[in-house]
């Protein structure tokens, strides 16, 4: 028989397995797409809210998993508290969850009219892990974008409660792909012991350091100059959000303005 105390560990253990996936995905995803979803449509009811998390949560742990077997290697020498890594679950394990969470993903996305996001996510994580587009400078920011934007996408519509992404919301949405793209090596930066050991090529290693990181800080004050001079903020909100654009880079991961209506707020 099962005791009371044996599931409580057994719930303690899957909690705790799911955050050392996503451990690093807080800050740089969980919290910015959940904040874009709210700039966007306004503060969800409790209910909504964590409709909108679960549905990040499946698509998110799903790519982490594929991401962290194909990296092995590399998490052995930068991340060596991440599941695989320490033990917690066998690649096997970790293989049939990675199925279950696509399938469990996909049919939590039918149910909120959001399939063909879904589907969007799948093709961009796939790339990015199997087809091993990661492995190159070149595309891995670009692919690591579309799935961020598949992210923003499918939150901020449920949000909304199933309607589809207005202008603004669109916009927005296409905008933080582009800024992942052009400043998404910027996480690199802490990998950079563990991808050269692998021989790849991130910016952050082709680049010169010095070049690499004042280039990085150039382009957030490009970033957030275009966009102050697109969306209008007010003087006030305008130089606040200049100052994050010199924070150090080893810590940030990127900017990004949204609007709804006569709100704006800076995601960072």
């Amino acid at each position: 028989m099962i005791s009371s105390l044996s599931v409580v560990k057994a719930l303690r253990d899957v909690v705790y397995t799911t955050y050392l996936f996503n451990q690093y995905d807080i800050i740089s995803t969980v919290c910015p797409v959940i904040a874009v979803g709210m700039v966007l449509v306004g503060v969800p009811d409790l209910k909504t809210f964590l409709q909108g998390l679960l549905w990040q949560e499946l698509h998110l742990t799903a790519f982490e998993i594929q991401n962290q077997i194909t990296g092995l290697d590399e998490d052995r020498i930068s991340k060596p508290n991440r599941p695989l890594v320490a033990g917690r679950l066998t690649i096997a394990t970790a293989q049939k969850i990675y199925i279950a969470l696509i399938l469990l993903s996909l049919w939590n996305s039918a149910e909120h009219g959001l399939l063909a996001c879904s589907i969007f996510h799948l093709v961009s994580m796939i790339a990015y892990n199997e087809a091993k587009l990661a492995k190159y400078w070149i595309s891995k920011s670009f692919v690591g974008s579309l799935g961020y934007m598949a992210y923003c996408w499918g939150v901020t519509v449920i949000y909304d409660h199933g309607r589809p992404l207005s202008q603004n919301s669109l916009i927005a949405v296409i905008t933080s792909g582009l800024i992942f793209t052009t400043t998404g090596h910027a996480q690199d930066f802490r990998d950079r012991d563990g991808d050269a050991a692998l021989g790849r090529k991130t910016l952050a290693i082709v680049l010169p350091q010095a070049f690499a990181r004042w280039s990085l800080m150039l382009l957030m004050f490009v970033w957030t100059a275009g966009l102050i001079y697109f969306w209008q903020p007010p003087l006030g909100f305008a130089l606040a959000f200049f100052a994050p654009c010199g924070i150090d880079h080893n810590q940030i991961c990127f900017g990004l303005f949204s609007r709804s209506g006569s709100e704006l707020i800076l995601v960072v």
